[in-house]
């Protein structure tokens, strides 16, 4: 049992393995020579970490703005530091760890033997999502522990394959989405929000075609444009926080312009790791997969991280964020007019991620429009939904204050209720 820990915790949850080892039995199967598989496959696992890397420090660049975002709204939250917040995961780490990988051989089972042919690779969405379902099963339930091993492992199974699934179609109206599907914790935002888009917009009006003067045209560039929109909101949000007060706890003692600008050049470096990351992945990945789909669970289709879309649309991924995060401020507001009893803030990393992904799917069916209106209906899936899940998950709440995207959101605490009213 130790071995079978150990290889769950410390390799099979480690995405760019499993990627790495997808990539290697595709070349096998499609017959390629050595002097083919080797250099394939280190790049697809080189490709898969510069995105992960330049995705994990890209939400870690956001961290300094939380506390600067308080204190202009005079929000009393305390939110740890994901190291800290870690420790709440030592209460459910066995169950979460055997839930991960029931679920990830479920999802392999369902892909070969049905017709739902998706195999969801996004090895760490769901490794926390496991934690989801432990701590849901552990702290609003009396079953057992190897009931909540069994009944989470086929909860998450069918989570990955279903998930995977109903994005799919939506990918047809996505540039660059050609072979693959999404495996993240944003799905059932983006179903929600390409519903949206198509109810409230024109997707001839592509937010990519927004016509800017011949001066501004360098925005069109991901990283240029990132960077400086970053900056800018990190200025205005220091100087409304009071410049004293963010050198003296947030910027230790920079000055706020100079802190601004270094935090929008981080953001800008991440961004350009992670366009790397695509290019190299998507180049190697896709091609390998064949081996598998065509050989080994026919027809079967990969599901891959968000990032991968990030280059084509730079303008959307900057208007959704914004409009999920403005959302997220507003559900903030509201919860307090109602004096709802658990404070709660909006988390910056599943807002930028979800916001920017939930606004490309709805720019697909609703263009400019579709694209604000639906990253802003996820803000507000983000906000209310944390606020439900919180009192739910026990040790787990901490993760969930950083890292709840729209999924948690949504379906945490439809899971909640359901065992609540079944009183198990």
């Amino acid at each position: 049992m130790n071995i079978i820990l150990y290889l769950i915790n410390n390799v099979f949850s480690q995405a760019v393995f499993i990627i790495g080892f997808v990539a290697l039995i595709g070349l096998i199967l499609q017959k390629k020579e050595f002097h083919q598989v080797v250099p394939s496959v280190i790049k697809t696992m080189i490709g898969f970490m510069l995105i992960d890397t330049g995705g994990k420090s890209l939400g870690m660049a956001l961290l300094p703005l939380q506390p600067i975002l308080s204190k202009v709204f005079n929000l009393n939250v305390n939110v740890e530091s994901i190291g800290e917040a870690m420790g709440g995961v030592s209460e459910i780490g066995f169950e979460m760890s055997l839930i991960f990988a029931l679920g990830f051989l479920i999802n392999i089972l369902i892909a070969r033997f049905t017709k739902w042919k998706f195999i969801h690779l996004s090895a760490h969405v769901s490794f926390f999502f496991s934690g989801l379902i432990a701590a849901l099963l552990k702290y609003n339930t009396s079953l057992s522990t190897l009931a909540i091993i069994i009944i989470g492992g086929i909860l998450l199974g069918i989570y990955m394959t279903f998930t995977c699934a109903y994005v799919y179609p939506l990918m047809k109206n996505i540039k660059g989405g050609e072979g693959f599907t999404l495996a993240h914790s944003s799905s059932i935002g983006l179903l929600i929000g390409a519903g949206v888009g198509k109810l409230v917009g024109n997707k001839e009006k592509d937010m990519e075609d927004l016509k800017l003067p011949k001066s501004l045209g360098f925005f069109r560039e991901m990283t240029i444009a990132l960077a400086l929109v970053m900056t800018f909101l990190f200025l205005i949000a220091s100087i409304a926080a009071g410049p004293s007060w963010v050198m003296e706890n947030v910027s230790n003692g920079q000055d706020i312009l100079v802190f601004s600008i270094m935090n929008g050049l981080t953001f800008g470096v991440w961004i350009t790791v992670i366009i790397t990351g695509v290019r190299m992945l998507l180049g190697e990945i896709v091609p390998a997969f064949h081996g598998i789909s065509s050989k080994l669970i026919p027809n079967s289709i990969p599901g891959l991280d968000i990032p991968l879309l990030f280059p084509n649309y730079p303008t959307t991924v900057i208007v959704g964020f914004i409009s999920s995060l403005v959302a997220g401020f507003v559900g903030v507001v509201i919860l307090g007019l109602i004096k709802y009893p658990i404070a709660v803030f909006p988390a910056l990393i599943p807002t930028f991620f979800t916001g920017a992904i939930t606004g490309i799917f709805g720019n697909s069916t609703g263009g400019r429009r579709g694209a604000i209106v639906a990253s802003f209906v996820n803000g507000l899936i983000l906000i209310f939904g944390q606020a439900l899940l919180l009192p739910m998950v026990g040790s787990y709440d901490q993760i969930m204050r950083i890292l709840a995207e729209t999924d948690y959101a949504f379906y945490g605490p439809l899971l909640g209720f359901i065992l609540k009213m079944i009183g198990i």
